[in-house]
């Protein structure tokens, strides 16, 4: 009993940890999504919130875990196992979901910054995204320039322009960039994505060994109660 006790033990410490990566890391994605939510919508801040509430169940699942096995708990164990038997489920319901609807979303990335074009000039949260994302990326409207006259129907913004010089109604569009804005939103959606679906099947596999670890430290506190 000793032996399965000290690894899950350890097990739990490294989970701990991994909890408290997974708040940390969560935490950063959150914040950096919120900055163009606006005009990409709110899928990104949505991952970034799954990983977040991932950290602070696996930290205080892994306070119950340690407790149960140290004061000899059946009660603690039991809630331990059945809670995490149920966080494989619905990150195995989250996987097969975000697969399904991986097209969706893009679609629906595309199509929000499409209608959030002709707000840029009446919302100054859309003004603020579109602009800092237009600097940020080097990119300008959504496949190209041509954008902002075709859905915004004006010209377009200088943020649009290399170090914001250049003249927006220049018919040659000197000193813009040139590449859509679409393809870095989708290569950010795309980058937040696999590194989502890598946690969740990494600690897909981490929690069985978990679970199984669980049950038989479970067990042998049952075949020893009368001495525990």
């Amino acid at each position: 009993m000793r032996s399965n006790k000290l690894l899950f033990h350890i097990f739990l410490v490294l989970y701990f940890i991994a909890g408290l990566s997974l708040l940390i890391t969560g935490s950063v994605a959150h914040r950096h999504a919120t900055k163009y939510s606006e005009i990409t919508g709110y899928s990104l801040i949505s991952g970034a919130g799954f990983i977040i509430a991932l950290g602070v169940i696996i930290i205080v699942l892994s306070a119950v875990g340690f407790i149960g096995a140290y004061k000899n708990r059946l009660s603690l164990l039991q809630i331990f196992i059945g809670t995490l038997i149920i966080i494989l489920l619905l990150q195995l319901i989250a996987s097969i979901v975000a697969f399904t609807l991986h097209n969706k979303a893009e679609d629906q990335l595309r199509t929000k910054l499409i209608q959030t074009l002709p707000d840029y000039k009446t919302n100054s949260e859309v003004k603020t995204e579109w602009d800092r994302l237009q600097q940020t990326m080097s990119c300008c409207g959504v496949d190209n320039v041509t954008d902002w006259e075709k859905y915004a129907r004006h010209e377009y913004p200088t943020s649009c322009c290399i170090n914001n010089v250049c003249s927006t109604t220049d018919p040659a569009r000197n000193g813009t960039f040139t590449p859509g804005c679409y393809v870095y939103a989708r290569n950010m959606f795309y980058r937040y994505s696999k590194a989502l679906g890598g946690v969740t099947i990494f600690f897909f596999f981490v929690e069985i060994v978990g679970a199984v670890l669980a049950i038989h430290l479970l067990r042998d506190l049952k075949n020893n109660y009368g001495s525990v």
